[in-house]
C-alpha cells in the first residue's frame, strides 16, 4: 500500500528526472528567463488571487511560452554540436601542445645524445693520446736497450757463446744493460712487453752471474762452459720472445 511520504517522494523524483532532462531542463530554465517578472511577483508581491491571475494574463502568453520551448529545443539540438566545435577545438589544441611537447622532449634528448657522444670522443681522444704517449715511451726505451745491445751483435754473440767463443764486449754489455733495467726510467709501460722483457732480463742476470763467476784470467772449465752454454741459450731465446712482443705491440 502506497503512503504519502512515498507518493512525495515519487513525485520528488519525478521532478528531479525532469529537471535533468535535456529538454524539460532546458525549457523550465527558458520559461524562468521568459517569465521571470513573475517568479519576482510570486516572491515580492502579496496579492489577491484576482490581481495575481490578472498579471500572470498580462506577462504570459502563448508566444512567451512557445518561445522558450523553442529556445530549448535549439539548446537541445545546437547544444551537442557546440561541444563537439569546442572538444574539436580543444583536442587540436591538446595534439599541439602534446607535439610541442614531444618534439622538446626529442631535442632535450638529442642535445643529451650528443653532449654525451662529444664527451665520449674526448675521452676517446684523451685515452688515445695517453695510449699514443705511452706507446711512444716504450718505443724509446726499446731503442735505448737495442743502442746498450750493440743492435744485432748482441744476438750473435750469444749464439758465438752457445759454440764456444766468447767475446769480451758480453760482460759489459750484460752489466749496462741491467744497470738500465734497475733505473727508474727502465720499465715497460705496456704489461705484455714488461713480461716479456723481465724474463729476458732474469735469462740475462743469471748468464752475467755465470759470466763473471771466478776469476776471467783462468781457463773456463768444461762444467763452466756448459753452464754458459745453457745460459746463453736461454737468454737468446727470451729475447727472441721480447722482441717478437715488441714487433707486435708496437710494429718496432
Amino acid at each position: 500500500m502506497t503512503t504519502f511520504a512515498d507518493l512525495l517522494s515519487s513525485l520528488k523524483d519525478e521532478l528531479a528526472a525532469r529537471y535533468r532532462s535535456p529538454v524539460w531542463g532546458a525549457a523550465i530554465i527558458a520559461l524562468v528567463v521568459f517569465h521571470w517578472k513573475i517568479i519576482v511577483f510570486f516572491l515580492t508581491e502579496k496579492q489577491s488571487a484576482k490581481d495575481t491571475i490578472s498579471f500572470i494574463e498580462a506577462n504570459v502568453s502563448g508566444m512567451s511560452i512557445t518561445a522558450a520551448i523553442a529556445f530549448a529545443l535549439c539548446y537541445v539540438i545546437a547544444f551537442p554540436w557546440v561541444e563537439l566545435i569546442i572538444a574539436r577545438a580543444a583536442s587540436f589544441g591538446k595534439r599541439a601542445r602534446n607535439d610541442f611537447h614531444t618534439e622538446e622532449r626529442e631535442r632535450e634528448i638529442g642535445r643529451r645524445k650528443l653532449i654525451a657522444q662529444q664527451q665520449a670522443q674526448i675521452i676517446n681522444i684523451e685515452l688515445q693520446n695517453r695510449s699514443d704517449q705511452s706507446k711512444l715511451a716504450d718505443i724509446e726505451l726499446v731503442k735505448a736497450y737495442q743502442n746498450i745491445l750493440s743492435g744485432e751483435n748482441f744476438g750473435r754473440w750469444l749464439k758465438d757463446l752457445q759454440k764456444g767463443p766468447i767475446n769480451n764486449s758480453l760482460g759489459n754489455t750484460i752489466i749496462n744493460y741491467l744497470n738500465k733495467v734497475d733505473s727508474i726510467e727502465g720499465k715497460f709501460i705496456n704489461p705484455a712487453i714488461e713480461s716479456a722483457h723481465a724474463n729476458f732480463v732474469s735469462d740475462l742476470s743469471t748468464l752475467g752471474s755465470a759470466f763473471n763467476e771466478g776469476n776471467q784470467a783462468q781457463p773456463i772449465d768444461d762444467a763452466r762452459r756448459a753452464d754458459l752454454i745453457t745460459f746463453s741459450r736461454k737468454a737468446f731465446e727470451s729475447l727472441q720472445v721480447y722482441r717478437q712482443e715488441v714487433r707486435e705491440q708496437l710494429g718496432v
